[in-house]
């Protein structure tokens, strides 16, 4: 994301109201928030505001995990008991809750942590391409139109993945949402074990283009089919996988998963403006143990 602002929220902006579906909320207004909420309401976010409008009457908590400005955290607030929202950036969580501030009615029902997770509790550097850039990684060198070098915006914390996820509680009534820059190739094989035995609903946004070996092509493809590989053999227990595709959600069930290895998996996957293929997983899949007829239809 460019620069969209000189600095963080004042506490004296104006805000706005926002309708969604189901869903109504207050925001800032401010450039950053508006860049986001263009984004969330865009036709490339269809896919993940339906994931979520198909599980949600079947849960009672939302985990958000790389929770940005808050726009996830404020969109399912209003149809679960409770919510607990992550965000390490000191920039976005700094609007996460001025955002949260300005709907008492959903703040009481969500917790708010300034922290990300890994597959350890550690303390690293995370980096940047401008002010409250969404796309703020743990990796300094990313993969754009070029290979792009972040600033280090901050030393922030990071916290196992699966002893915090132990400690909020995950039950097949939980939505876990993952949109984490990269850092899900640590987080997901670590979750494996819990996730397996807890079952929630499963959002998960992928970042391969943020996995870079130096300057060679081929290194960086192997690292990038290598972790995604990882993960999906850490989610392999999930009955079913959702992939957006043109409008639609395509279930992938156990049958056809030797296909998708093979077609999917495996092959390069052209997306501009990334300079090269991309392989493994890319963007946003869905995962679930049930059904989930208003996707299947």
């Amino acid at each position: 994301m460019e620069n969209l602002g000189s600095g963080p929220p004042s506490g004296d902006e104006s805000a706005r109201t926002v309708c969604m579906g189901e869903a109504e909320f207050t925001v800032l207004r401010h450039p950053l928030v508006d860049g986001a909420l263009h984004e969330f309401r865009s036709e490339s976010e269809a896919g993940t505001r339906q994931f979520f409008d198909a599980v949600l009457p079947g849960c009672d908590t939302m985990v958000d995990v790389g929770a940005h400005v808050g726009l996830t955290t404020l969109y399912v607030a209003g149809r679960v008991a409770r919510v607990t929202s992550l965000e390490p950036s000191p920039v976005s969580f700094a609007f996460l809750a001025r955002n949260m501030a300005l709907n008492p009615g959903l703040r009481e029902k969500v917790r708010l942590l300034p922290l990300g997770l890994s597959d350890r509790d550690e303390h690293v550097t995370l980096y940047a391409k401008g002010f409250g850039d969404s796309g703020s990684s743990i990796h300094e060198r990313v993969e754009r139109a070029a290979v792009l070098r972040g600033y280090p915006l901050a030393t922030v914390p990071l916290r196992s993945a699966s002893a915090m996820l132990h400690d909020i509680g995950l039950t097949p009534r939980t939505l876990l949402k993952i949109d984490i820059e990269g850092a899900e190739y640590r987080v997901v094989p670590a979750l494996a074990g819990l996730t397996a035995e807890a079952k929630p609903f499963l959002h998960l946004s992928f970042h391969p283009f943020n996995l870079a070996a130096g300057g060679d092509t081929y290194e960086t493809a192997l690292l990038r089919l290598g972790k995604s590989l990882e993960i999906a053999s850490a989610l392999a227990h999930y009955a079913s996988m959702y992939f957006y595709d043109k409008g639609r959600w395509i279930r992938i069930g156990r049958p056809e998963r030797m296909d998708l290895l093979r077609q999917y998996l495996l092959a390069p996957k052209r997306q501009p403006p990334l300079a090269t293929p991309q392989y493994g997983f890319v963007e946003a899949v869905g995962f679930s143990d049930i059904a989930l007829p208003a996707l299947d239809a």
